[in-house]
Order: C-alpha cells, then sequence, then structure tokens
C-alpha cells in the first residue's frame, strides 16, 4: 500500500505518460527472473513442455505472508519474441489473481492496495524494463515532488482508484484545471505495447495453464519463481 510519505522516499513518483508508477513494482526482478527460467526451460528436459512456478507475494520478508502461486506447462524452443509474450501472460494472469486476493476479505480490512490505481501499469512498466533493449523509464516524463504532492492532495490516496486493465491513469494538475480535473485513461504508449499477451490461455499450444494456489508463509521462505 503506497503512501503520502512514499514520494518524498522515492518510491512513488507521478509521470505525465503513465500516472503513478510505484518504482519498487517497476524494478522487474520478476520479469528478469522469469526469463531467464524460461530460457532454462529449454535445457532442464527433453520433453516438449516444462513446468514453471510464478509466484506474487506480499508480507514481512520473504518468510512470512501470503502469496499467489501460477503453475504453467511452457513449450520448449520457444523463439525470443515468444518467451517475452508467455511471460508477459504469466504476470498479468497471475497480477489479476494476486491483486484480487489484496482487495478480497480480509485483507481489504486492513489495505485498499488490491488493485491500486498504480499496480498493474508498474507491473507493465517493469517487465518492459526487464526485456528491452532500451529502459522504457527514459522514456517518461517525472514531474517534481511538488506537483506529486498536489496531485495526492487534491484526489487523494490512488489506492481510492482501481485500475484493472493495465492502462495509464491520468490524474491532470488541479493547477492547470481547477474547476475541472478528473482521473481518466489512456491508451498505451508505444513504447509499452510492443508485447502482445496470448490472448486465449485456454486454446494455446505454447503455454497452457496448470493451476493456481493459494500460499501462506510463516518462517519459511520459497522459491518465487522456478523451473518445476
Amino acid at each position: 500500500m503506497t503512501k503520502r510519505s512514499d514520494i518524498n522516499s522515492g518510491r512513488l513518483i507521478y509521470t505525465e505518460e503513465l500516472g503513478w508508477i510505484d518504482t519498487g513494482h517497476a524494478k522487474g526482478e520478476d520479469a528478469s527472473v522469469l526469463m531467464n527460467v524460461l530460457n532454462d526451460g529449454d535445457i532442464s528436459t527433453k520433453e516438449p513442455y516444462f513446468t514453471v512456478k510464478y509466484t506474487q507475494y506480499m508480507g514481512k520478508g520473504r518468510a512470512h505472508g501470503v502469496s499467489k502461486i501460477t503453475r504453467w506447462k511452457v513449450r520448449r524452443g520457444l523463439s525470443d519474441s515468444d518467451k517475452k509474450r508467455v511471460a508477459l501472460t504469466i504476470i498479468m494472469y497471475t497480477t489479476h489473481k494476486f491483486e484480487s486476493l489484496q482487495d478480497s476479505f480480509p485483507f481489504n480490512w486492513a489495505t485498499d492496495s488490491g488493485y491500486s490505481g498504480e499496480d498493474c501499469i508498474s507491473n507493465l512498466l517493469g517487465f518492459y524494463k526487464a526485456t528491452s533493449d532500451a529502459d522504457p523509464v527514459s522514456y517518461l516524463t517525472i514531474v517534481s515532488k511538488e506537483a506529486a504532492y498536489r496531485r495526492w492532495d487534491y484526489y487523494g490516496s490512488i489506492g481510492k482508484y482501481k485500475n484493472k486493465i493495465f492502462q495509464p491513469l491520468i490524474f491532470p494538475d488541479p493547477l492547470e484545471y481547477p474547476n475541472n480535473a478528473r482521473p481518466y485513461f489512456v491508451s498505451l504508449p508505444l513504447f509499452l505495447d510492443t508485447v502482445k499477451p496470448i490472448s486465449d490461455i485456454t486454446t494455446s499450444q505454447i503455454l497452457i495453464h496448470v493451476k493456481d494456489t493459494t500460499g501462506i508463509h510463516f518462517g519459511a521462505e520459497s522459491e518465487w519463481i522456478k523451473i518445476e
């Protein structure tokens, strides 16, 4: 759950192109690990498919918390472009499962993080940061902390605004639109729209969904992304 104080620390920034961004989500560490796992899968077996476990997690450290775990069969020998499509599909699917978990009882009693307006777009930015030749952050216009605070104080917490569609949610500067400043969605910029997720995982021959589980962690750290 992001807070107003996260603006000062730099964890939460506002960009003209994508709206609010959680820089922790946007690091792309999970996407980088997942791409490495998909590459390793090609040499892990001689079977047509290998199984991948992918996890999104919330809690204290990696040993005390709750996670959403999805498992998939991935075809060996995919091209780099197809591996990116597979990775993006896994991340987007699991993000929906994880954000729905956060937005459900009892978690929504304690936090407004489920589908918070910055979550999905920050995850998408992280994916492209991990898989693109050029850093997508270099294409962004990051406003000053003063301008970011102004938006937070005018509109309220970003957690109040839900975003389930992996598109930017824009909050106009209330100084420029003092009588009609309202948030609105815009289309993805081209630099975040070059990889297309698999449209139907029920019929895909390169990525087969196996199952979803919820993990409860008490003092035991689990490998979050791996070949099984």
